[in-house]
Protein backbone atom coordinates (compact mmCIF):
# COMPACT_ATOMS: atom_id res chain seq x y z
CA UNK A 1 0.00 0.00 0.00
CA UNK A 2 1.15 3.15 -0.58
CA UNK A 3 0.03 7.03 0.74
CA UNK A 4 1.28 10.19 -0.20
CA UNK A 5 2.30 12.92 1.65
CA UNK A 6 3.26 16.69 1.05
CA UNK A 7 1.73 17.13 -2.23
CA UNK A 8 2.72 13.54 -3.56
CA UNK A 9 6.51 14.60 -3.16
CA UNK A 10 6.79 12.21 -0.46
CA UNK A 11 5.87 8.24 -0.63
CA UNK A 12 5.63 5.59 1.72
CA UNK A 13 5.05 2.30 1.21
CA UNK A 14 4.50 0.03 3.73
CA UNK A 15 2.58 -3.62 3.95
CA UNK A 16 -0.59 -4.83 5.64
CA UNK A 17 1.04 -6.03 8.18
CA UNK A 18 1.82 -2.52 9.34
CA UNK A 19 5.81 -2.86 7.91
CA UNK A 20 7.47 0.16 6.41
CA UNK A 21 8.84 -1.05 3.59
CA UNK A 22 10.01 2.08 1.17
CA UNK A 23 9.85 5.30 1.09
CA UNK A 24 10.26 8.01 -1.66
CA UNK A 25 10.88 11.94 -1.96
CA UNK A 26 11.65 13.68 -5.30
CA UNK A 27 13.48 17.15 -5.03
CA UNK A 28 13.98 19.69 -8.01
CA UNK A 29 16.29 22.82 -8.89
CA UNK A 30 16.60 25.28 -11.45
CA UNK A 31 19.81 25.13 -13.65
CA UNK A 32 20.51 29.01 -13.50
CA UNK A 33 23.64 28.94 -16.02
CA UNK A 34 24.95 28.07 -19.12
CA UNK A 35 28.58 26.73 -17.17
CA UNK A 36 29.68 23.87 -17.23
CA UNK A 37 29.31 22.50 -13.59
CA UNK A 38 25.30 24.35 -13.44
CA UNK A 39 23.55 21.08 -13.79
CA UNK A 40 25.63 19.30 -11.71
CA UNK A 41 25.29 21.74 -8.70
CA UNK A 42 21.46 21.74 -9.92
CA UNK A 43 21.62 17.86 -9.21
CA UNK A 44 23.32 18.28 -5.74
CA UNK A 45 20.49 20.95 -4.60
CA UNK A 46 17.28 18.86 -5.67
CA UNK A 47 19.32 15.76 -3.92
CA UNK A 48 19.74 18.04 -1.29
CA UNK A 49 15.72 18.84 -1.52
CA UNK A 50 14.30 15.69 -1.49
CA UNK A 51 16.23 14.65 1.58
CA UNK A 52 15.10 17.92 3.41
CA UNK A 53 11.38 16.95 2.55
CA UNK A 54 11.70 13.10 4.16
CA UNK A 55 13.32 15.16 7.31
CA UNK A 56 10.54 17.19 7.19
CA UNK A 57 7.92 14.74 6.34
CA UNK A 58 9.03 12.94 9.86
CA UNK A 59 8.91 16.25 11.54
CA UNK A 60 5.33 17.29 10.84
CA UNK A 61 3.28 15.00 8.77
CA UNK A 62 4.62 11.59 10.82
CA UNK A 63 3.79 13.06 14.45
CA UNK A 64 0.25 14.41 13.98
CA UNK A 65 -2.77 13.09 13.01
CA UNK A 66 -2.25 13.54 8.85
CA UNK A 67 0.22 10.61 8.65
CA UNK A 68 -3.01 8.54 10.24
CA UNK A 69 -5.58 9.79 8.01
CA UNK A 70 -3.59 9.64 5.21
CA UNK A 71 -2.41 5.69 5.43
CA UNK A 72 -5.89 4.71 6.81
CA UNK A 73 -7.66 6.57 3.26
CA UNK A 74 -4.95 4.62 1.73
CA UNK A 75 -5.53 1.20 3.24
CA UNK A 76 -9.14 1.68 2.96
CA UNK A 77 -8.48 2.18 -1.06
CA UNK A 78 -6.33 -0.80 -1.76
CA UNK A 79 -9.02 -2.91 0.23
CA UNK A 80 -11.74 -1.16 -1.15
CA UNK A 81 -10.97 -3.68 -4.49
CA UNK A 82 -11.29 -6.82 -1.93
CA UNK A 83 -14.32 -5.59 -0.26
CA UNK A 84 -12.46 -5.93 2.82
CA UNK A 85 -11.89 -2.69 3.83
CA UNK A 86 -12.05 -2.31 7.88
CA UNK A 87 -11.34 1.42 9.00
CA UNK A 88 -10.26 0.27 13.01
CA UNK A 89 -8.55 -2.49 11.39
CA UNK A 90 -6.95 -0.22 9.06
CA UNK A 91 -6.55 2.85 11.82
CA UNK A 92 -4.48 -0.05 13.94
CA UNK A 93 -2.32 -0.83 10.67
CA UNK A 94 -1.43 3.00 10.01
CA UNK A 95 -0.76 3.52 13.87
CA UNK A 96 1.86 0.91 13.85
CA UNK A 97 3.34 1.83 10.80
CA UNK A 98 3.90 5.43 12.08
CA UNK A 99 5.39 3.82 15.06
CA UNK A 100 7.59 1.33 12.92
CA UNK A 101 9.10 4.44 10.63
CA UNK A 102 9.31 6.78 14.33
CA UNK A 103 11.38 3.86 15.88
CA UNK A 104 13.62 3.21 12.66
CA UNK A 105 14.10 7.27 11.64
CA UNK A 106 17.61 7.27 12.16
CA UNK A 107 18.24 4.42 10.02
CA UNK A 108 15.83 5.47 7.39
CA UNK A 109 18.18 8.59 7.28
CA UNK A 110 21.22 6.67 7.10
CA UNK A 111 19.78 4.99 3.82
CA UNK A 112 18.25 7.25 1.81
CA UNK A 113 20.02 6.78 -2.11
CA UNK A 114 19.41 8.38 -5.10
CA UNK A 115 16.95 6.31 -7.03
CA UNK A 116 17.13 8.42 -10.59
CA UNK A 117 17.75 11.57 -12.06
CA UNK A 118 16.46 13.68 -14.71
CA UNK A 119 16.71 17.25 -16.46
CA UNK A 120 13.95 18.59 -18.76
CA UNK A 121 15.99 21.01 -21.07
CA UNK A 122 12.63 23.14 -21.90
CA UNK A 123 11.76 24.18 -18.34
CA UNK A 124 15.76 23.72 -17.43
CA UNK A 125 14.85 21.93 -14.09
CA UNK A 126 16.37 18.59 -12.75
CA UNK A 127 14.77 16.31 -10.63
CA UNK A 128 16.24 13.79 -8.39
CA UNK A 129 13.61 11.13 -6.57
CA UNK A 130 15.18 9.68 -3.55
CA UNK A 131 14.60 6.31 -1.78
CA UNK A 132 15.55 4.27 1.50
CA UNK A 133 13.65 0.70 1.99
CA UNK A 134 13.98 -1.85 4.86
CA UNK A 135 16.37 -3.66 2.35
CA UNK A 136 18.65 -0.69 2.11
CA UNK A 137 18.50 0.03 5.78
CA UNK A 138 19.92 -3.23 6.15
CA UNK A 139 22.27 -2.62 3.77
CA UNK A 140 23.73 0.43 5.43
CA UNK A 141 24.19 -0.82 8.64
CA UNK A 142 25.96 -3.96 7.59
CA UNK A 143 28.13 -1.43 5.87
CA UNK A 144 29.00 0.53 9.09
CA UNK A 145 29.37 -2.70 11.28
CA UNK A 146 32.19 -4.02 8.15
CA UNK A 147 33.56 -0.19 8.59
CA UNK A 148 33.70 -0.39 12.69
CA UNK A 149 31.40 1.86 13.01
Amino acid sequence: VTAEFMGGDVKVTFNKDGEFEVMQAAGTARVTSKLPSAREEAFILANMRAKQKIVEFMKNDLEGDKFANTATESLQVSQAFTGQANTEVNSKIAFQVQENIKSKSKAILQGVSVESKSFDSGENIVRVVVRTSAKEIAVAKQVRSMMGN
